[in-house]
């Protein structure tokens, strides 16, 4: 707990000082090293492993709700045509309404703002160990031999940050390349008054693919006992890295790439579809992971101190926070249930026949009008549909607040590859990776004529509401429907994006894109 605490206080006071963003989590570090030019400096490669263990703690946020990971998925939910937002019941603050009605004039939002800070206190982290080891090289000490691993890792956050916060805060790419998008903080910052501007978006991707590119050369295969520490267990692996490059070059359109690392990924034997769906979503041990998940964030508990997920509380029927009878973890203050226009195009709209894709009957709950044992939804005159993937620790562990996320799972990888063997002419291929899909779910194989749409329609089942839907239309260059707001939709280059915050053009004089 203290190594945490000590690096986390060394990045807080970091930001606080010298950068107009992230005072949030300033209860860090205390003892670390010695003071130089307002820095604290990291002693030996422990100090190092610190500073990135911290900074996925950081990740989360202060209080588990003020961080960058996964919550970009709250935005594609209420952007997109998936979700039915419970406006009306008291349960939907200003934000999700905005963002459901694609109003994005607001740019003092809470949760974006708390977005923003997080990503740039992890982006400070994994500048430090790399301006460190750039300009020092390894310490000599008994732990030198993980330092290109912890280089690597420095490097996979800042690609894993910088993607999200672009998607957050920029156009998709594709649309114009050339948009003020986001800061693009590559380096320690050299002083207080060190506020550079806005980077293009595809500076921000050339950053991206520069660092991806690193982490694949630097990152271990895999965790070892016997060379690193406990916990690394569940951090980022060059499997890790493979399916980050796999998502950023399928934004990017860069088909043969994306391919090529999904491959890589799959061909490897190690996250075989060979559990149930569930088996993904029900952890709650350190390094205790579905077969499939090639990366997850372990949530709470003394084992790593990070910290519970936002998504948990906007869209999963489990809380973790702030109940403490245990025995009832009901949500109520779950915002969204699936969309009608979801539910049609799916086939998920007929309960009964729903419930034979382990899918749908083992990650969301489905209720009758007056039968939900939530009070605040029992008015509802239809059955509805909620998700119930997030926080599924059992009981023993709930005080604990201890379960996974999972953020990588090799069902993705499948579904995309199946696209991109499509698009290139391997209906072969691609209908076999769509049935490796098909079939963990219960489902026979898929035998009538393929076509992207197919292939589309499983994925909206596979991902739906985890971070995927939005951008693939945009991806794809699609038209983003409207769902249960009406007929129609928006393109694909359409404003989705959230707008830089308030609290950094406020502190920054070199932001003047909006």
């Amino acid at each position: 707990m203290k190594a945490i605490k000590n690096i986390t206080i060394w990045i807080g006071l970091a930001a606080c000082t010298l950068i107009s963003y992230s005072c949030n989590d300033t209860v860090w570090l205390e003892d670390v090293g010695t003071v130089s030019n307002g820095f604290v400096e990291p002693r030996n490669t422990m100090d190092l492993e610190q500073l990135v263990n911290g900074a996925l703690w950081v990740a989360g946020g202060e209080g588990g709700f003020r961080g960058i990971h996964g919550n970009q998925a709250i935005y594609s939910a209420t952007i997109a045509d998936a979700g039915k937002l419970m406006d009306g019941l008291g349960v939907v603050g200003q934000d999700a309404i905005d963002w459901y009605n694609r109003d994005f004039s607001n740019n003092a939002h809470a949760q974006p703002t708390r977005n923003w800070q997080a990503g740039y206190a992890v982006l400070l982290a994994a500048n430090a160990v790399i301006d460190w080891v750039e300009e020092n090289g390894p310490f000599e000490d008994a732990n030198t031999h993980w330092t290109p691993r912890i280089l690597g890792e420095a490097h996979w956050l800042r690609a894993w940050v910088n993607f999200a916060m672009v998607r957050i805060f920029a156009p998709p790419y594709g649309a114009n390349n050339e948009f003020p998008a986001i800061i693009l903080k590559d380096r320690m910052p050299s002083g207080a008054f060190d506020n550079p501007g806005l980077s293009s978006v595809e500076e921000i991707y050339q950053q991206i693919l520069f660092d991806l590119d690193r982490a694949l050369e630097l990152l271990p295969e895999q965790y070892s006992p016997d060379r690193d520490p406990p916990a690394f267990v569940d951090r980022q692996d060059r499997m890790a890295a493979h399916f980050l490059a796999m998502r950023v070059y399928f934004q990017m359109r860069d088909w043969q790439r994306a391919e090529e690392h999904a491959d890589v990924v799959l061909n490897s034997g190690r996250f075989p579809l060979d559990q149930d769906p569930i088996e993904a979503w029900n952890k709650d041990q350190f390094g205790d992971k579905g077969n499939e998940v090639v990366f997850q964030y372990v949530t709470s508990g003394p084992q790593t101190n990070w910290k519970p997920p936002v998504i948990s509380r906007w869209l999963g029927y489990a809380d973790p926070n702030g109940r403490w009878n245990f025995s009832n973890f009901f949500n109520n203050n779950q915002i969204m249930s699936l969309s009608e226009h979801f539910k049609t195009i799916t086939g998920w709209n007929d309960h009964e026949e729903a419930m034979n894709d382990k899918r749908y009957s083992q990650l969301f709950l489905s209720f009758e009008a007056g039968e939900d044992p939530r009070p605040v939804y029992q008015a509802l005159n239809q059955r509805e549909v909620w998700a119930h993937k997030w926080y599924r620790a059992g009981e023993a562990e709930a005080s604990n607040r201890v379960a996974s996320l999972p953020l990588m799972r090799s069902a993705e990888a499948y579904l995309t590859r199946a696209f991109l063997r499509f698009m290139g002419g391997n209906d072969g291929g691609a209908r076999e990776d769509l049935n490796v899909v098909r079939r963990r779910a219960g489902l026979e194989d898929y035998t009538g004529a393929l076509s992207a749409e197919v292939i589309e329609v499983e994925r909206m089942k596979e991902l739906v509401f985890e971070d995927d839907r939005l951008y693939y239309l945009q991806a794809t260059q699609q038209e983003i429907p409207n769902g249960d707001r009406g007929s129609g939709g928006i393109s694909w280059s359409d404003r989705t994006w959230q707008p830089i915050p308030q609290l950094e053009i406020d502190l920054n004089p070199n932001i003047s894109r909006e």
